[in-house]
């Protein structure tokens, strides 16, 4: 079978090309969205205490300054709830619903705090803005 040297067939390979070129830019696009999050899902050590990761409180304290913009007003709402939910524990497990974690988030099946807490952070921002919001709802229904 002899390939045809038409115009059409020359567009149907450019079109390749052209999708081929989408397709790394926009993976490209994706990691360069993706790198900023890798400290959240491999937390950051404390320098000061050699090679100890930091405390779920810790890293929970930072993300929200750093990614929603939180202060240490905003933190304590948030330790109120987690602690209240979960006591911090990335273990523990809701025997009536299908919250787990420390979040006690629905459906969460990571079993790294970590993971766990960044999930929890971008839930909270999403449904309530800030943890303060989340808290008052908390105080009213005993969940958030």
């Amino acid at each position: 079978m002899k390939i045809k040297n038409t115009p059409q067939a020359f567009l149907r390979s450019a079109n390749v090309w052209r999708l081929r070129f989408y397709l790394v830019a926009y993976l490209t696009a994706l990691m360069t969205l993706v790198a900023p999050l890798d400290p959240l899902i491999n937390p950051p050590v404390d320098q000061a205490r050699a090679d100890v990761p930091i405390t779920y409180q810790e890293f929970a304290a930072q993300t929200g300054r750093v990614l929603y913009g939180w202060n240490d007003y905003q933190f304590e709402c948030l330790d109120f709830i987690w602690t209240k939910e979960s006591h911090w524990n990335p273990l523990a497990d809701n025997p009536i619903s299908t919250a787990f974690g420390i979040a006690q988030m629905l459906g969460e099946d990571s079993r790294n705090g970590y993971t766990q807490i960044s999930n929890g952070l971008r839930y909270i921002e999403h449904r309530y803005s800030t943890p303060c919001n989340a808290m008052k709802f908390w105080k009213r229904n005993r969940y958030y």
